[in-house]
């Protein structure tokens, strides 16, 4: 972006004393505002400022912690109804009253105004802030872009950013200045990058190296949840995330989860509505790691040149240490600006002939399959057919290119390319004048693909050909005498062996070699008979494994699941039993009765009498 205006912001300053330097009062109108660095106190100078305003954040926590703070300020949400919204312009009408509103309650503001006889376009300044969002979010929150038409018609607006994204195509911002807030003193962060094939491992070395507060964010509910059970660290971390994510952490016991940030736990993780214009506080600086899951969930890519940077920018007494691990995928389909062009320009010809069609036919056939909600339907399938859900095909209602839309595409497609090589992401970070920062590459004898593979998608011999392999390859490591080696081996081995059939091949493999495995066709039966061992059902039946039972659980104490858990995998492993995951609870109660509880918001579970 090139800039009309240049304002300098020295060490220690906020947005406000920028402007002031510049002989502006408060925010300019017509501008859009790059801050550059996130924390300057954008929204609190308009907050403060003698003026009526509407700021629209893209977020709920963002304007509820700041309409707190600030007299003569109404949050504006699902809840909020208009009634309460005219009340509060009558009551302050005399007032620089400021209304804080997410782009879906822009709507409730408008029709408020109407009742209440208020000509919000003249009256009011218009803020539009973390502008990026408009174009980053419109894919998956179609109705983030509803106050758009309208905020073209109010006479002072603006949008601002420490790293905004405006529609190069969208003619209605041609007569917008563009203004930079420059630091004048070194501003540059401290970033460590590292690419690996296995994202579930580093982020385990990672988290073990750091003391203190540890902040993550992932954007991707399903990799958050695999992390809680895959690594016993995490057991007790508290997600921030969206009602929609709380709720799939619930069914899957994950209990410690909230809409707000409160206090943090030694392990918190975010998603991507935190990951700007949330301010976080902490009482001392946290380590900060995003996480870019790409074999769990493709959307965790993180943008270097915009999320990056914004994340960094909600702890506003700064950060430890940063680090992005990060999953590379050289197959992931991504397309160039030229395929981009070509298909908006492809999906536009199609969907409005369909529409011609339909005005010029009088076929009863024709009309029926080509009504409006038809069309829709088609609509939405050029997204699907392009493998894009929800993108509609760049098109609006109308069949017109849609500005937000086409911006998202691009931006989405640029910075998924970006995780197809370790070299673009890299450069990428280097491009953002940002950061300073190392790259390291880190591999495994068993990455993320693999182990998801084993666990989730392989038949049974398939699975357990590609577990020898593995084994073979992990062989030298196993025999290694440095411990951090033999950490992430003994990690890596209970991620491959979670099943008894598992622990077959791995004893076998140990005892006898890979070779005799294969002859044994990896049959169970053929190598528990080598290893001369009983089923598990018969040890799990005997009366060595009720004694050990009923020693590590005494009668009538309460336990969390957490820790019953764990007793009960420690019996298992006196027992000779596979101890990795899918150890339940509920198989306590074969041998006792139990009662179930909750204590402190966690579950718990008592055993009453032994069977």
């Amino acid at each position: 972006m090139e800039y009309d205006r240049i304002y300098s912001i020295r060490k220690g300053e906020y947005f406000a004393d920028a402007l002031k330097r510049a002989g502006k009062d408060f925010i300019p109108t017509n501008c859009i505002i790059n801050k550059l660095l996130p924390g300057l106190g954008a929204t609190h100078c308009e907050l403060t400022a003698p003026r009526k305003s509407i700021i629209i954040e893209p977020n709920v926590p963002v304007i509820e912690s700041k309409a707190r703070v600030h007299k003569n300020a109404l949050a504006v949400y699902k809840g909020v109804s208009i009634r309460q919204i005219a009340d509060f312009l009558e009551a302050n009408r005399e007032k620089d009253y400021k209304l804080l509103t997410t782009p879906e309650g822009f709507n409730k503001i408008k029709e408020a105004m109407q009742t209440v006889d208020i000509d919000m376009y003249t009256e009011c300044f218009i803020l539009f802030d973390e502008c990026e969002k408009l174009v980053q979010d419109v894919h998956y929150r179609d109705s983030i872009r509803e106050p758009m038409n309208d905020f073209f018609r109010f006479q002072n607006k603006a949008l601002i950013s420490a790293t905004p994204i405006v529609p190069e195509k969208d003619s209605r911002f041609d007569g917008f200045m563009r203004v930079l807030i420059q630091p004048d003193y070194v501003y540059r962060q401290k970033l460590k990058l590292i690419t690996t094939n296995n994202v579930l491992e580093t982020l385990q070395e990672v988290i073990e190296a750091k003391r203190g507060t540890v902040c993550i964010f992932c954007n991707s509910i399903d990799s958050i949840d695999s992390f809680y059970r895959l690594i016993p660290e995490l057991s007790n971390a508290c997600t921030f995330c969206s009602e929609d994510g709380q709720y799939k952490l619930w069914k899957g016991n994950r209990r410690k989860k909230s809409m707000m940030i409160t206090e943090l736990e030694r392990y918190n993780f975010f998603t991507s509505r935190f990951y700007s214009a949330v301010d976080t506080l902490c009482k001392n600086p946290p380590h900060v790691i995003f996480v870019s899951d790409l074999y769990g969930a493709a959307q965790s890519v993180i943008d270097p040149a915009t999320e990056a940077i914004q994340i960094i920018g909600r702890f506003r007494g700064g950060v430890n240490s940063v680090t992005h691990i990060a999953s590379i995928r050289p197959e992931l389909e991504c397309m160039s600006s030229s395929e981009i062009d070509h298909w908006i320009q492809g999906a536009s010809t199609i969907f409005n002939g369909w529409k011609s069609q339909l005005a010029r036919t009088t076929n009863i056939g024709e009309r029926t399959l080509l009504q409006p909600e038809i069309l829709q339907e088609m609509r939405d399938l050029l997204a699907d057919w392009m493998h894009r859900p929800g993108l509609q095909a760049g098109l609006d209602e109308n069949g017109k290119p849609d500005s937000f839309l086409i911006a998202n595409f691009y931006e989405k497609e640029q910075v998924k390319r970006l995780y197809t090589s370790a070299d673009l992401l890299h450069l990428a970070y280097e491009q953002t004048g940002y950061f300073v920062f190392s790259h390291e590459e880190r591999l495994m004898p068993v990455s993320d693909n693999e182990r998801m593979a084993i666990q989730h998608r392989l038949a049974k011999k398939k699975r357990a050909e590609l577990i020898v392999r593995k084994l073979e390859e992990m062989e030298k490591m196993s025999k290694a005498t440095d411990k951090k080696i033999q950490k992430r081996y003994q990690r890596m081995l209970m991620n491959l062996i979670t099943s008894t059939a598992d622990r077959y091949i791995y004893d076998c493999f140990c005892r006898f070699g890979a070779e005799f495995v294969r002859e044994a066709d990896y049959n169970e039966n053929k190598l528990r008979t080598a290893l001369n061992v009983s089923s598990e059902h018969t040890i799990k039946k005997s009366g060595q494994m009720r004694t050990y039972i009923q020693r590590a659980f005494p009668v009538g104490a309460e336990i969390s699941v957490q820790e019953a858990k764990s007793m009960l995998r420690q019996v298992y492993k006196k027992m000779g039993l596979n101890t990795g995951r899918g150890i339940t609870t509920k198989e306590l109660e074969q041998y006792a009765e139990v009662e179930k509880g909750w204590k402190h918001d966690s579950r718990t579970i008592k055993v009453l009498k032994f069977k």
